[in-house]
Protein backbone atom coordinates (compact mmCIF):
# COMPACT_ATOMS: atom_id res chain seq x y z
CA UNK A 1 0.00 0.00 0.00
CA UNK A 2 1.37 3.46 -0.99
CA UNK A 3 1.95 6.12 1.73
CA UNK A 4 -0.18 9.28 1.28
CA UNK A 5 1.29 12.86 1.85
CA UNK A 6 2.55 16.08 0.25
CA UNK A 7 5.54 16.32 -1.93
CA UNK A 8 8.20 18.93 -1.25
CA UNK A 9 7.03 20.95 -4.24
CA UNK A 10 3.45 20.91 -2.97
CA UNK A 11 4.59 22.08 0.46
CA UNK A 12 6.61 24.90 -1.07
CA UNK A 13 3.63 25.99 -3.15
CA UNK A 14 1.42 25.92 -0.04
CA UNK A 15 3.91 28.00 1.93
CA UNK A 16 4.10 30.56 -0.86
CA UNK A 17 0.31 30.80 -1.07
CA UNK A 18 0.07 31.13 2.73
CA UNK A 19 2.77 33.82 2.70
CA UNK A 20 0.84 35.83 0.12
CA UNK A 21 -2.33 35.44 2.16
CA UNK A 22 -0.61 36.62 5.36
CA UNK A 23 1.05 39.51 3.50
CA UNK A 24 -2.30 40.56 2.05
CA UNK A 25 -3.97 40.36 5.45
CA UNK A 26 -1.10 42.36 6.99
CA UNK A 27 -1.39 45.06 4.33
CA UNK A 28 -5.16 45.19 4.79
CA UNK A 29 -4.71 45.44 8.56
CA UNK A 30 -2.13 48.22 8.18
CA UNK A 31 -4.41 50.13 5.82
CA UNK A 32 -7.28 49.69 8.25
CA UNK A 33 -5.09 50.86 11.13
CA UNK A 34 -3.98 53.90 9.11
CA UNK A 35 -7.59 54.65 8.28
CA UNK A 36 -8.50 54.37 11.96
CA UNK A 37 -5.65 56.66 13.02
CA UNK A 38 -6.49 59.14 10.27
CA UNK A 39 -10.17 59.13 11.25
CA UNK A 40 -9.34 59.49 14.96
CA UNK A 41 -7.02 62.43 14.34
CA UNK A 42 -9.64 64.07 12.11
CA UNK A 43 -12.31 63.58 14.78
CA UNK A 44 -10.06 65.05 17.49
CA UNK A 45 -9.32 68.06 15.29
CA UNK A 46 -13.00 68.62 14.54
CA UNK A 47 -13.80 68.49 18.26
CA UNK A 48 -11.03 70.96 19.13
CA UNK A 49 -11.84 73.45 16.37
CA UNK A 50 -15.57 73.34 17.10
CA UNK A 51 -15.14 73.74 20.85
CA UNK A 52 -12.69 76.61 20.29
CA UNK A 53 -14.94 78.52 17.93
CA UNK A 54 -18.04 77.87 20.05
CA UNK A 55 -16.21 79.18 23.11
CA UNK A 56 -15.12 82.37 21.33
CA UNK A 57 -18.52 82.90 19.75
CA UNK A 58 -20.27 82.51 23.11
CA UNK A 59 -18.01 85.08 24.75
CA UNK A 60 -18.54 87.66 22.01
CA UNK A 61 -22.26 86.99 21.84
CA UNK A 62 -22.65 87.27 25.61
CA UNK A 63 -20.69 90.51 25.67
CA UNK A 64 -23.36 92.04 23.47
CA UNK A 65 -26.27 90.68 25.47
CA UNK A 66 -26.33 93.91 27.52
CA UNK A 67 -26.67 91.99 30.77
CA UNK A 68 -23.55 93.84 31.83
CA UNK A 69 -24.91 97.26 30.81
CA UNK A 70 -22.07 98.08 28.42
CA UNK A 71 -19.21 96.36 26.66
CA UNK A 72 -16.23 97.11 24.46
CA UNK A 73 -13.96 95.05 22.21
CA UNK A 74 -10.26 95.81 21.82
CA UNK A 75 -8.96 94.15 18.64
CA UNK A 76 -5.33 93.56 17.66
CA UNK A 77 -4.74 92.28 14.15
CA UNK A 78 -1.89 89.79 14.47
CA UNK A 79 -1.38 90.80 18.08
CA UNK A 80 -0.84 87.31 19.47
CA UNK A 81 2.84 87.52 18.62
CA UNK A 82 3.25 90.49 21.00
CA UNK A 83 0.91 89.50 23.84
CA UNK A 84 -2.05 91.46 22.57
CA UNK A 85 -0.41 94.86 22.74
CA UNK A 86 0.51 95.83 19.18
CA UNK A 87 -1.09 95.43 15.76
CA UNK A 88 1.12 93.68 13.25
CA UNK A 89 2.53 95.54 10.28
CA UNK A 90 2.62 92.28 8.39
CA UNK A 91 -0.14 91.15 6.08
CA UNK A 92 -0.27 87.94 4.11
CA UNK A 93 0.90 84.43 4.78
CA UNK A 94 3.04 85.28 7.81
CA UNK A 95 0.49 87.40 9.69
CA UNK A 96 0.38 86.15 13.32
CA UNK A 97 -2.92 85.13 14.94
CA UNK A 98 -5.24 87.91 16.05
CA UNK A 99 -6.20 88.53 19.66
CA UNK A 100 -8.87 90.57 21.38
CA UNK A 101 -10.08 91.74 24.77
CA UNK A 102 -13.71 91.92 25.85
CA UNK A 103 -14.55 94.60 28.44
CA UNK A 104 -17.88 94.12 30.23
CA UNK A 105 -19.47 95.97 33.12
CA UNK A 106 -19.27 93.55 36.02
CA UNK A 107 -22.68 93.68 37.72
CA UNK A 108 -22.43 90.15 39.16
CA UNK A 109 -19.09 90.57 40.90
CA UNK A 110 -18.58 88.14 43.77
CA UNK A 111 -21.14 85.60 42.52
CA UNK A 112 -22.37 85.18 46.10
CA UNK A 113 -25.80 86.72 45.76
CA UNK A 114 -24.52 90.24 46.37
CA UNK A 115 -24.67 91.88 42.98
CA UNK A 116 -22.46 94.88 42.33
CA UNK A 117 -24.82 97.62 41.14
CA UNK A 118 -23.67 100.14 38.60
CA UNK A 119 -24.50 103.43 40.27
CA UNK A 120 -26.28 106.15 38.28
CA UNK A 121 -25.39 109.37 40.02
CA UNK A 122 -23.00 112.28 39.95
CA UNK A 123 -19.52 110.82 40.24
CA UNK A 124 -17.92 112.15 43.43
CA UNK A 125 -14.29 113.31 43.25
CA UNK A 126 -12.52 113.58 46.59
CA UNK A 127 -9.11 114.55 45.19
CA UNK A 128 -8.00 116.00 41.83
CA UNK A 129 -4.25 116.42 42.32
CA UNK A 130 -1.71 114.97 42.10
CA UNK A 131 -3.79 111.80 41.76
CA UNK A 132 -7.45 111.39 40.90
CA UNK A 133 -9.43 109.95 43.80
CA UNK A 134 -13.06 108.90 43.35
CA UNK A 135 -15.58 108.07 46.07
CA UNK A 136 -17.00 104.58 45.62
CA UNK A 137 -20.61 103.75 46.53
CA UNK A 138 -21.09 102.03 49.91
CA UNK A 139 -23.18 99.32 48.18
CA UNK A 140 -19.94 97.94 46.74
CA UNK A 141 -18.62 96.97 50.16
CA UNK A 142 -19.59 94.21 52.55
CA UNK A 143 -18.02 94.21 55.99
CA UNK A 144 -15.54 96.81 54.81
CA UNK A 145 -14.35 94.55 51.96
CA UNK A 146 -14.97 95.26 48.28
CA UNK A 147 -17.45 92.70 46.93
CA UNK A 148 -15.60 89.98 45.08
CA UNK A 149 -12.35 90.60 46.95
CA UNK A 150 -13.04 88.48 50.04
CA UNK A 151 -10.24 86.08 49.13
CA UNK A 152 -7.66 88.85 48.83
CA UNK A 153 -8.69 91.78 51.01
CA UNK A 154 -6.44 94.81 51.21
CA UNK A 155 -6.02 97.40 48.48
CA UNK A 156 -7.25 95.58 45.36
CA UNK A 157 -6.51 96.85 41.87
CA UNK A 158 -9.57 97.07 39.62
CA UNK A 159 -10.73 98.42 36.29
CA UNK A 160 -13.26 101.18 36.83
CA UNK A 161 -15.77 102.14 34.15
CA UNK A 162 -17.41 105.57 33.93
CA UNK A 163 -20.19 106.34 31.46
CA UNK A 164 -22.07 109.59 31.00
CA UNK A 165 -25.83 109.46 30.84
CA UNK A 166 -26.12 112.77 28.98
CA UNK A 167 -22.90 113.42 27.01
CA UNK A 168 -22.26 111.87 23.61
CA UNK A 169 -18.74 111.23 22.32
CA UNK A 170 -16.96 110.18 19.15
CA UNK A 171 -13.18 109.82 18.70
CA UNK A 172 -13.46 111.64 15.38
CA UNK A 173 -13.34 115.33 16.31
CA UNK A 174 -14.86 116.30 12.95
CA UNK A 175 -18.16 114.67 13.91
CA UNK A 176 -20.65 116.84 15.78
CA UNK A 177 -22.63 114.59 18.11
CA UNK A 178 -25.30 117.28 18.41
CA UNK A 179 -25.85 117.25 14.66
CA UNK A 180 -25.22 113.50 14.07
CA UNK A 181 -26.05 111.66 17.33
CA UNK A 182 -26.36 108.38 15.43
CA UNK A 183 -22.60 108.46 14.85
CA UNK A 184 -21.82 108.82 18.55
CA UNK A 185 -22.01 106.85 21.78
CA UNK A 186 -22.26 107.86 25.41
CA UNK A 187 -18.94 109.24 26.64
CA UNK A 188 -17.11 106.54 28.56
CA UNK A 189 -13.70 105.70 29.99
CA UNK A 190 -12.07 102.66 31.57
CA UNK A 191 -9.30 103.35 34.10
CA UNK A 192 -7.17 101.16 36.31
CA UNK A 193 -7.53 102.12 39.98
CA UNK A 194 -6.40 101.04 43.42
CA UNK A 195 -9.17 100.69 46.00
CA UNK A 196 -8.64 101.79 49.59
CA UNK A 197 -11.23 99.75 51.43
CA UNK A 198 -10.94 101.72 54.68
CA UNK A 199 -11.83 105.03 52.97
CA UNK A 200 -13.90 103.39 50.19
CA UNK A 201 -12.10 105.35 47.50
CA UNK A 202 -10.44 104.48 44.19
CA UNK A 203 -7.19 106.21 43.15
CA UNK A 204 -5.83 106.70 39.62
CA UNK A 205 -2.16 107.66 39.86
CA UNK A 206 -0.96 108.23 36.28
CA UNK A 207 -2.09 108.69 32.71
CA UNK A 208 -0.97 105.13 31.97
CA UNK A 209 -3.92 103.99 34.10
CA UNK A 210 -6.24 105.23 31.37
CA UNK A 211 -7.04 102.04 29.42
CA UNK A 212 -9.92 102.97 27.10
CA UNK A 213 -11.86 106.11 26.24
CA UNK A 214 -13.97 107.42 23.39
CA UNK A 215 -13.35 111.15 23.73
CA UNK A 216 -12.67 113.12 20.51
CA UNK A 217 -9.08 113.71 21.66
CA UNK A 218 -6.07 111.97 20.15
CA UNK A 219 -4.14 111.93 23.44
CA UNK A 220 -3.90 113.73 26.76
CA UNK A 221 -0.65 115.40 27.78
CA UNK A 222 -0.97 114.64 31.49
CA UNK A 223 -3.20 113.10 34.11
CA UNK A 224 -4.30 116.56 35.29
CA UNK A 225 -5.35 117.40 31.73
CA UNK A 226 -7.41 114.21 31.59
CA UNK A 227 -9.01 115.07 34.93
CA UNK A 228 -9.84 118.73 34.26
CA UNK A 229 -10.60 118.17 30.57
CA UNK A 230 -9.62 119.46 27.15
CA UNK A 231 -11.82 121.63 24.95
CA UNK A 232 -12.84 120.44 21.50
CA UNK A 233 -14.99 123.02 19.78
CA UNK A 234 -17.15 124.46 22.53
CA UNK A 235 -17.22 121.29 24.68
CA UNK A 236 -14.70 120.22 27.32
CA UNK A 237 -14.03 116.48 27.69
CA UNK A 238 -12.54 115.03 30.87
CA UNK A 239 -13.41 113.36 34.16
CA UNK A 240 -14.63 116.51 35.91
CA UNK A 241 -16.68 118.14 33.12
CA UNK A 242 -17.99 114.91 31.60
CA UNK A 243 -18.72 112.65 34.57
CA UNK A 244 -18.48 114.58 37.86
CA UNK A 245 -20.63 117.52 36.82
CA UNK A 246 -23.58 115.60 35.31
CA UNK A 247 -25.48 112.32 35.85
CA UNK A 248 -23.17 109.41 35.09
CA UNK A 249 -22.77 105.72 35.77
CA UNK A 250 -19.88 103.93 37.45
CA UNK A 251 -19.05 100.25 37.87
CA UNK A 252 -16.18 97.76 37.96
CA UNK A 253 -15.13 96.39 34.58
CA UNK A 254 -14.33 92.76 33.88
CA UNK A 255 -11.88 91.84 31.09
CA UNK A 256 -11.24 88.65 29.12
CA UNK A 257 -8.32 88.53 26.70
CA UNK A 258 -8.03 85.78 24.06
CA UNK A 259 -4.86 85.00 22.15
CA UNK A 260 -3.04 82.10 20.48
CA UNK A 261 0.29 80.98 21.90
CA UNK A 262 2.08 80.01 18.69
CA UNK A 263 4.85 78.18 20.57
CA UNK A 264 2.51 75.79 22.39
CA UNK A 265 -0.35 76.02 19.86
CA UNK A 266 -2.86 76.86 22.59
CA UNK A 267 -5.84 79.17 22.65
CA UNK A 268 -5.28 81.12 25.87
CA UNK A 269 -7.55 83.19 28.10
CA UNK A 270 -6.51 85.86 30.60
CA UNK A 271 -9.12 87.26 33.00
CA UNK A 272 -8.56 90.71 34.49
CA UNK A 273 -4.88 90.64 33.61
CA UNK A 274 -4.16 87.37 35.42
CA UNK A 275 -1.73 84.86 33.86
CA UNK A 276 -3.12 83.21 30.74
CA UNK A 277 -4.53 79.70 30.91
CA UNK A 278 -5.06 77.31 28.01
CA UNK A 279 -8.67 76.70 27.01
CA UNK A 280 -8.02 74.63 23.88
CA UNK A 281 -5.18 73.00 21.97
CA UNK A 282 -1.68 72.30 23.26
CA UNK A 283 1.26 70.00 22.62
CA UNK A 284 -0.61 66.90 23.80
CA UNK A 285 -3.75 67.63 21.79
CA UNK A 286 -4.72 69.00 18.38
CA UNK A 287 -3.14 72.47 18.33
CA UNK A 288 -4.72 75.84 17.57
CA UNK A 289 -2.42 77.49 15.02
CA UNK A 290 -4.40 80.54 13.90
CA UNK A 291 -7.22 82.86 14.98
CA UNK A 292 -8.44 85.55 12.59
CA UNK A 293 -11.23 88.04 13.24
CA UNK A 294 -13.09 90.13 10.67
CA UNK A 295 -15.51 92.89 11.71
CA UNK A 296 -18.33 93.91 9.37
CA UNK A 297 -19.42 97.52 9.82
CA UNK A 298 -22.63 98.72 8.25
CA UNK A 299 -22.31 102.05 6.42
CA UNK A 300 -25.06 104.67 6.40
CA UNK A 301 -25.79 103.77 2.79
CA UNK A 302 -26.21 100.10 3.69
CA UNK A 303 -22.83 98.94 2.38
CA UNK A 304 -20.34 96.98 4.48
CA UNK A 305 -16.89 98.07 5.63
CA UNK A 306 -14.66 95.13 6.57
CA UNK A 307 -11.96 95.44 9.24
CA UNK A 308 -9.37 92.70 9.70
CA UNK A 309 -8.57 92.11 6.04
CA UNK A 310 -5.83 93.36 3.66
CA UNK A 311 -6.01 97.11 3.11
CA UNK A 312 -8.07 98.21 0.12
CA UNK A 313 -9.56 101.55 1.14
CA UNK A 314 -11.27 101.95 -2.24
CA UNK A 315 -13.31 98.83 -1.41
CA UNK A 316 -13.87 99.74 2.25
CA UNK A 317 -11.42 97.15 3.60
CA UNK A 318 -8.95 97.83 6.44
CA UNK A 319 -6.52 95.69 8.48
CA UNK A 320 -7.53 97.27 11.83
CA UNK A 321 -9.38 100.22 13.36
CA UNK A 322 -6.42 102.62 13.29
CA UNK A 323 -7.47 104.39 10.07
CA UNK A 324 -8.89 107.84 10.77
CA UNK A 325 -11.95 107.11 8.65
CA UNK A 326 -12.96 104.39 11.13
CA UNK A 327 -12.79 106.51 14.28
CA UNK A 328 -15.99 106.28 16.25
CA UNK A 329 -17.44 103.56 14.04
CA UNK A 330 -17.17 100.69 16.51
CA UNK A 331 -20.90 101.03 17.15
CA UNK A 332 -21.47 100.25 13.45
CA UNK A 333 -20.29 96.65 13.91
CA UNK A 334 -23.11 94.38 12.83
CA UNK A 335 -21.30 91.05 12.79
CA UNK A 336 -17.98 89.46 13.68
CA UNK A 337 -16.46 86.62 11.66
CA UNK A 338 -14.37 84.16 13.67
CA UNK A 339 -11.91 81.91 11.82
CA UNK A 340 -9.96 79.20 13.67
CA UNK A 341 -7.33 76.82 12.26
CA UNK A 342 -6.38 73.63 14.13
CA UNK A 343 -3.83 70.97 13.20
CA UNK A 344 -3.53 67.34 14.25
CA UNK A 345 -1.36 66.22 17.17
CA UNK A 346 0.35 63.54 15.05
CA UNK A 347 1.32 63.03 11.44
CA UNK A 348 -0.99 60.19 10.42
CA UNK A 349 0.19 58.23 7.38
CA UNK A 350 -1.94 58.69 4.33
CA UNK A 351 -4.17 55.76 3.41
CA UNK A 352 -2.64 55.39 -0.02
CA UNK A 353 0.96 55.86 -1.06
CA UNK A 354 2.28 59.41 -1.03
CA UNK A 355 2.42 62.22 1.54
CA UNK A 356 -0.55 64.03 3.03
CA UNK A 357 -0.58 67.62 1.77
CA UNK A 358 -3.12 70.40 2.26
CA UNK A 359 -3.95 73.91 1.15
CA UNK A 360 -5.47 76.30 3.70
CA UNK A 361 -7.85 78.90 2.26
CA UNK A 362 -7.41 82.64 2.75
CA UNK A 363 -8.88 83.87 6.05
CA UNK A 364 -8.84 87.39 7.47
CA UNK A 365 -5.69 89.08 6.24
CA UNK A 366 -3.88 85.77 5.62
CA UNK A 367 -3.71 84.59 2.02
CA UNK A 368 -3.85 80.99 0.79
CA UNK A 369 -1.26 78.76 2.48
CA UNK A 370 0.07 75.45 1.16
CA UNK A 371 2.66 72.86 2.17
CA UNK A 372 4.86 74.22 -0.62
CA UNK A 373 6.31 76.68 1.94
CA UNK A 374 7.95 74.85 4.87
CA UNK A 375 8.45 78.03 6.92
CA UNK A 376 4.77 78.42 7.81
CA UNK A 377 1.71 76.36 8.54
CA UNK A 378 0.54 74.00 7.11
CA UNK A 379 3.36 71.57 7.69
CA UNK A 380 3.45 68.54 5.44
CA UNK A 381 1.99 65.38 6.95
CA UNK A 382 -0.37 66.98 9.48
CA UNK A 383 -4.14 67.27 9.10
CA UNK A 384 -5.61 70.79 9.29
CA UNK A 385 -9.16 72.00 9.76
CA UNK A 386 -10.43 75.54 9.28
CA UNK A 387 -13.81 76.46 10.75
CA UNK A 388 -15.60 79.79 10.61
CA UNK A 389 -18.71 81.28 12.13
CA UNK A 390 -20.36 84.71 12.16
CA UNK A 391 -21.74 86.39 15.28
CA UNK A 392 -24.43 89.00 14.68
CA UNK A 393 -24.35 91.88 17.16
CA UNK A 394 -28.10 92.43 17.31
CA UNK A 395 -28.02 94.31 20.58
CA UNK A 396 -25.79 97.20 19.54
CA UNK A 397 -27.09 100.59 20.52
CA UNK A 398 -25.74 103.99 21.51
CA UNK A 399 -25.45 102.68 25.05
CA UNK A 400 -22.49 100.51 24.13
CA UNK A 401 -19.11 102.00 23.45
CA UNK A 402 -15.99 100.88 21.65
Amino acid sequence: MKDKGFTLIELMISVVILTFMIAGMTIAFQQQQRQLNFTKEAADIDQTVRSSIDFLATEIRNSASRQGKSFALEFFNGGSGTNCTTDTDQTGVDSPPDCFTVFTWDITRGQNGNNLPSVPAVIQVSQQSPSLQLVLPPQWFEGGILIGEQDEPGDPEILLGLRSRVNLCNPDSTVSCGVSPEECTECAVIVRANVNESTQTATIDSLSDLKEENFPISSYGSLSEFISGTAVGNITYGVIPTFAAQPSEMTIVNTKTFMVNSATRELELSINGDPSVAVAGGVSAPGVVDLQLVFNLQDQNGEITKVGVPLSAADNKYPDFSDSSLLGREQDIRSVEIHVVVRSKLKPQKIKSGKHTQTLPAIGDVSVRTTEDDSIEPEEGYIYRTLSTTIYMRNHSREEFG
